[in-house]
């Protein structure tokens, strides 16, 4: 079962990255030959960037725990001994969760509060709130890339950071 949704989230967020990323370079691409070929602009292009661009972070926090990208500080996995190792990643997969829960139960909140109100985005004159609901989205994939994880770390041994180490490189080539 974890395997089918982790293979789910992952096509989700695949095809979502591409589509963010596709829209921010298409529309900047028009944006340039509008601006120096035409002598024109294309008034809601910076929005429609900029508005892809943070969707695009939301959803990569999610992929940087999946493919344990995210920045972090080796000096104690180096020196710790691998039930202290696997203690650390516990401890980080439980904080990871609890900040994740903290953006789920605010992000939600924004887009409740802010559909409520109405409010518009600049250009585009679209719900601002749907602009916001990335927030609370990103926060429950990654409340489930760390549930994985901390099952992975549950069912696994303890590793030495070497060990680590070399099951990363195993995995990237």
């Amino acid at each position: 079962m974890i395997k089918t949704l982790n293979a789910a989230i992952d096509r989700l967020e695949s095809v979502s990255m591409v589509a963010f990323m596709s829209i921010a370079t298409v529309i900047t691409a028009v944006q340039v030959v509008y601006r120096y070929g035409f002598n024109s602009s294309l008034f809601w292009a910076e929005e429609v960037v900029i508005y892809s661009i943070i969707c695009m972070s939301f959803v990569g926090a999610s992929m940087g725990v999946r493919h344990g990208a995210h920045i972090s500080v080796d000096v104690l996995n180096a020196i710790a001994s691998p039930r202290v190792n696997r203690l650390l990643h516990l401890v980080s997969a439980v904080l990871g969760i609890i900040f994740a829960g903290f953006m789920v139960f605010y992000g939600f909140q924004l887009f409740g509060k802010t559909m409520d109100r109405g409010q518009l985005t600049a250009a585009l004159r679209l719900p601002m709130a749907w602009f916001y609901l990335p927030i609370g989205i990103s926060g429950v994939l990654l409340i489930i890339r760390y549930l994985g994880l901390l099952q992975t770390m549950w069912s696994s041994p303890p590793m030495s950071h070497a060990e680590q180490l070399a099951a990363e490189a195993d995995k990237l080539v």
